[in-house]
């Protein structure tokens, strides 16, 4: 609940209509559905834009630090503070999900792809590189300055499952 309100708390300066769902499991007790022994908390925030696009952010307490210092009021700001970084990048994809749309779109028809993201995470600038050398696909990135967005296009390889039965 602490991290909920602090993470609320940053959030209701800029809307009014914020809706924070909380699931808290529990890792004592015996029973088969309990998660295991967790060593903290964490928290994902999802945000769905007018056009019906969603962008998340997720913070965890880091298990390397010692418990007194990154308190759950922390964490919610913190990853409130990162769900705001994703609507100002823009895009359709948040930064943790690009490299696996890039990947999609190599593996899809042959036929051109397109997809709108923010600013490129240096983890998808090498994913770019690695789909180069994989696969052979070239991204065609065409900057929009008016949205400070990225236009990524590509020719998909057709990529078949040939492991599958087929009727």
């Amino acid at each position: 609940a602490r991290v909920a309100h602090s993470a609320k708390g940053l959030l209701h300066r800029l809307l009014p209509d914020i809706w924070i769902h909380t699931d808290a499991h529990s890792s004592s007790g015996g029973k088969k559905s309990a998660c295991g022994p967790s060593p903290g908390l964490g928290v994902c925030l999802t945000a769905e834009s007018t056009t019906g696009v969603r962008l998340s952010a997720e913070y965890c307490l880091d298990p390397t630090k010692e418990r007194a210092t990154e308190l759950p009021e922390d964490i919610g700001t913190k990853c409130a503070a990162l769900l705001l970084d994703e609507v100002r990048k823009g895009g359709c994809v948040d930064t943790s999900g690009q490299s696996l749309a890039l990947l999609w779109m190599c593996l899809g028809p042959e036929d051109v792809s397109r997809i709108r993201l923010g600013t490129l995470s240096p983890y998808t600038i090498a994913s770019l590189r690695l789909y180069k050398e994989a696969f052979g696909v070239e991204f065609k990135v065409t900057p929009d300055p008016q949205t400070k967005t990225v236009l990524l296009s590509c020719l998909g390889t057709g990529f078949r499952n040939m492991a599958r039965a087929s009727t």
